[in-house]
């Protein structure tokens, strides 16, 4: 995911260096469901849901990457095609702390499940904090 202008200053000098080496350690694979970086792959559909399928035709489980064997790409069900683009994800979620163990190498979607949470969080408080101004809004006309 692309630093936010407003976030750039919360990351080292060096990011892209240590960007390089967290890449360099997953051998350019998402860190979690082993997808290539830079792949074009299909994520899959009905009873192949929670399955991605590389052009070669071998099916992967799109958790932990096991290899769940090849198949007739006319037989598995499709549900998008994704580019795959790695970040590197704080997995404390602290831009700050640019540990080794802290940081994996993760495709777009293993980095939204990890920042679900943070996500559901931060809409919960916009929504709080929206509810709260159309309040004091309503007060000034009462």
């Amino acid at each position: 995911m692309p630093i936010k202008p407003e976030n750039r200053a919360r990351y080292p000098a060096d990011w892209k260096q240590i960007r390089m080496a967290i890449l360099a350690r997953a051998e350019d694979r998402c860190e979690r469901c082993r997808v290539p970086n830079r792949a074009r792959i299909a994520r899959g559909a009905d009873e192949d849901a929670g399955t991605f399928m590389t052009d070669d035709a071998n099916v992967y489980s799109d958790v932990d990457g096991t290899h769940l064997g090849q198949r007739r790409m006319s037989d598995y069900m499709v549900k998008r095609m994704t580019n795959i683009v790695l970040t590197v994800a704080h997995l404390d979620h602290t831009p700050e702390n640019c540990a080794p163990d802290n940081l994996q190498a993760l495709c777009q979607q293993c980095h939204l499940r990890l920042d679900a949470q943070q996500h559901a969080d931060s809409a919960r408080a916009t929504r709080q904090a929206n509810r709260r101004a159309k309040s004091n809004n309503m007060e000034l006309f009462a």
